[in-house]
């Protein structure tokens, strides 16, 4: 791998993704290249989506029934007013 010019080592974050029910020997907190040291992170959001690194989406789900039980909450006086019209 080739790095050039200034790299923020606070600002990048890196995660080793395994497969499911793989052992788990050389597990790492970090990542050396050369003279940078990158500190590792179990989970990230990327693109609205949480990553882990177990491939795991329980959190994905998790949050998205958080989310949607919010949404359902949030709406419940419009589904209950009868002044609005059906069709």
């Amino acid at each position: 791998m080739f790095i050039s010019g200034h790299v923020n080592q606070e600002k990048i974050k890196c995660m080793i993704v395994e497969r499911k029910n793989s052992l788990k020997k050389n597990k790492m907190g970090h990542l050396k290249i050369k003279n940078y040291r990158f500190q590792g992170v179990e989970n990230f959001k990327y693109l609205g989506v949480i990553l882990n690194e177990d491939n795991s989406n329980q959190i994905v789900l998790r949050e998205r029934i958080i989310n949607a039980n919010k949404t359902y909450f949030m709406l419940q006086n419009f589904f209950k007013n009868k002044n609005i019209p059906i069709n």
